[in-house]
């Protein structure tokens, strides 16, 4: 062998080396290649100065601060961040990338989706959830048929408009029937009891309103599925990308506090906590969780129900024209960390998987 040769051979060799020592000690880099902050998105669903995520199992997380005690060994903070502005205003901070994770009821998350968030639904934090018709004080509403002429307000894109649109439509009617006015939830409450609007359709949290002369003479509990409403957890694509086994940890906790408020044990401590965290008044949470099974409101599992649910959501949207182009509802279910927790947690069996029909496929333990 020639020396030019084998010069070139002990440089490459020694370029090989060092290679390999450079990957070697990249590796912890990597592995502490964190972020240093999850933020955490919401529409404004706490009231009476509580700000809080509404009244599901992400509010348990919120307010027993299991995310910020998980990632505190790591030196990464939780921000949670509140929009007055509902799902619009989730949208905009999303698409600045200005959060990682956010909360929204089905019909907002299906519009976002819709419009190119680059989203993943990871877990389902809430189904079946009811809504509530509030009428200003003097107003008399005994039916939807009553609805009629009347002056309402409801959050346009977020998940009330589609049940109410639905309540509408079982006594004939459509929006163009009603003199429909679009007001955030804090306004719309304002208006109410000032007698600026006749009625006002939304939230548990209406029950606020009865000690000022506001009465609540509707609600959707009791009337079928395509009244019900769902709410999920979603991340954006960027973050689960970057941050996979960060993202399995934050559906950890969000699995750990389903299974917790699931107990009918906890129903009590999950009413007090429910209360404290968002402001609802007890009555309003006592009457939505009366006769429910929390074991069925709260299931993690992405399972044929829930895709269903949200199948609904998205041919409803195109039919009202709020989305354009429907999407793969399938594809954009990511059931990985979800899965991945369940098995952590041993929890595998707990709760009964649904099929499209909502019927129990085994059961549960």
């Amino acid at each position: 062998m020639s020396r030019v040769n084998l010069m070139k051979r002990r440089l490459l060799s020694a370029s090989l080396l060092a290679a390999m020592v450079g990957s070697f000690y990249a590796l912890p880099v990597r592995a502490a290649d964190v972020p240093s902050v999850i933020r955490i998105g919401s529409p404004e669903l706490g009231v009476g100065g509580k700000s809080a995520t509404g009244t599901g199992a992400a509010s348990v997380v919120q307010h027993q601060k299991w995310l910020e005690q998980e990632f505190a060994k790591d030196g990464i903070k939780v921000e949670w961040v509140f929009f007055r502005g509902a799902g619009p205003a989730v949208h905009e901070a999303v698409s600045a990338k200005q959060l990682d994770f956010f909360y929204l009821g089905d019909l907002a998350s299906v519009i976002g989706k819709a419009r190119g968030l680059p989203s993943k639904f990871i877990f389902p934090t809430a189904r079946g959830t009811n809504s509530y018709l509030a009428t200003a004080p003097g107003v008399e509403v005994k039916t939807a048929a009553d609805l009629k002429g009347l002056k309402i307000s409801v959050l346009k894109g977020t998940a009330y408009q589609r049940p109410f649109d639905h309540l509408l439509a079982s006594a004939g009617l459509t929006e163009k029937d009603v003199k429909l006015i679009n007001l955030d939830w804090p306004s719309s409450k304002a208006a109410l009891v000032a007698k600026e609007i006749d009625a006002t359709f939304g939230g548990s949290d209406l029950f606020l309103l009865k000690d000022k002369g506001v009465n609540i003479p509707l609600s959707t509990k009791g009337r079928g599925p395509e009244f019900k409403i769902d709410a999920g957890f979603l991340a954006t694509e960027d973050f689960i990308t970057k941050y996979p086994a960060i993202t399995a940890r934050v559906v950890k906790q969000l699995v750990r506090a389903a299974h917790w408020s699931s107990e009918e044990k906890n129903r009590e401590a999950f009413i007090k906590l429910a209360v404290e965290n968002s402001g609802h008044p007890e009555v309003s949470l006592r009457a939505e969780y009366e006769g429910e099974a929390l074991k069925s409101r709260f299931s993690p599992l992405i399972d044929d129900d829930l895709i269903a649910d949200y199948q609904r959501v998205v041919d409803e949207g195109l039919k009202l024209g709020l989305i354009r182009q429907g999407y793969n509802v399938n594809e954009w279910f990511d059931a990985s960390f979800v899965q991945q927790a369940l098995k952590e947690l041993k929890l595998e069996k707990y709760w009964v998987e649904l099929d499209a029909k909502g019927k129990a496929k085994s059961k549960g333990k």
